[in-house]
């Protein structure tokens, strides 16, 4: 046991002395295996990061959610409209359809609105979704936040004004909206606008979404056979597609990413650990022959190893941190994603994939050293 504790202490002065001779070979290795950590955490939170992105997005718009859109029929066109086409959607779900006029509202504010053109056929879509719609006196209103409700807003459309009652938008007219109020016109009232292109649209609340996606193929192929050849069909079902690619592409990369980080602490740990070795290559083959076993000089080149690259992760973990709100804020992502508090993908136990990839690239790094060691001493000395 004493001879085991003295051994464990002259290994110990041994690594603090070759720091004290070389602290440039320490600092190199600390802070190479510190930035190759770093980049593998920023390349994984990225796609965590982005995987949460779209699984927000998905929440918030409503996963039975489908909005259509095309282009206006032209005179010379012979072709029926998307809201007489896709009719008999009103029995599967909401069907909403309207018209987006491509000429914007200005309110008394100076805001501006966006106008939406509805015929008899969006009514009860409306009712069902604007809850109370039928109590509203004017068949033209503003769905804005901001108003009082039930207020009278006087409102231009390219010299033409219009008395709109102001009531509560739903959120899911959000992606209607764009963020703007929603100017209500209806069809008959509209007809001063009929020199202006506008945009046939459809939002259809499926109401089953198990549905959807059939309902998403049916809806594309029989616009295909009646000659839509310019439509933008918008549903999160798309995105769980491409959620799933996210999640693949991220083990990808992070199997690629891990193995490019494991092999440059390899090559960089096990070629300093090596020179090391060949600079008191002699020395060591004295120790050996007093008696010293190969395993305890093993051990002293992986405790130096996994000791700074323990450090090298802890640093690392805590630097990303500091910087996790520049790095990827920089990169265009919502703050709302950025907050630590409620995801923190630095956490210790979140990375043990990393620690264990530190630990066994520490290993591979010092197997030369192990061939090295079973070397005869007389060789060695001779």
């Amino acid at each position: 046991m004493r001879s085991l504790i003295l051994i464990f202490v002259y290994l110990s002065k041994d690594i603090l002395k070759r720091w004290l001779e070389t602290p440039g070979a320490v600092f190199a290795r600390v802070l190479i295996a510190i930035s190759l950590c770093l980049l593998f955490l920023f390349l994984q939170t990225g796609f965590s990061l982005t995987e949460q992105a779209v699984e927000k997005k998905i929440q918030s718009f409503g996963l039975n959610t489908m909005i259509l859109r095309s282009t206006s029929i032209s005179k010379t066109e012979v072709r029926p409209s998307l809201d007489e086409l896709l009719s008999p959607l009103a029995e599967k779900g909401i069907y909403f359809p309207f018209s987006s006029l491509f000429v914007n509202a200005e309110l008394s504010d100076k805001k501006r609105a966006r106008v939406v053109i509805y015929n008899k056929y969006a009514l009860p879509a409306l009712i069902s979704l604007m809850g109370g719609i039928e109590k509203v006196q004017s068949p033209v209103f503003l769905a804005a936040y901001g108003y009082p409700e039930a207020m009278r807003e006087r409102i231009k459309v390219h010299n033409v004004f219009f008395d709109a009652e102001v009531v509560k938008p739903p959120s899911v007219l959000r992606f209607i909206s764009l963020n703007k109020p929603l100017l209500f016109i209806p069809e008959s009232m509209a007809q001063v606008f009929e020199r202006f292109s506008v945009q046939e649209s459809i939002l259809f609340l499926s109401e089953d979404s198990g549905e959807l996606k059939e309902i998403i193929e049916t809806t594309e192929a029989l616009l295909e056979k009646e000659g839509f050849d310019r439509i933008e069909l918008t549903s999160p079902i798309k995105w769980i597609g491409e959620l799933d690619g996210i999640r693949e592409l991220r083990l990808k990369a992070q199997a690629i990413g891990g193995g490019f980080v494991g092999l440059l602490i390899v090559l960089i740990f096990g070629s300093i650990a090596i020179f090391e070795y060949r600079q008191n290559i002699f020395a060591t083959a004295l120790f050996k022959s007093f008696g010293l076993h190969s395993i305890h000089l093993i051990m002293r080149y992986l405790i130096e190893s996994l000791f700074l690259l323990f450090l090298s992760f802890w640093s690392a973990l805590e630097l990303a941190k500091v910087f996790h709100r520049i790095v990827f804020k920089l990169a265009g992502f919502d703050l709302e994603l950025l907050n630590l508090a409620t995801f923190n993908p630095y956490q210790f136990s979140e990375n043990f994939f990393l620690l264990s990839l530190l630990g066994v690239a520490s290993l591979v790094a010092i197997l030369p050293i192990c061939i090295a060691l079973r070397k005869p001493v007389g060789k060695v000395l001779g």
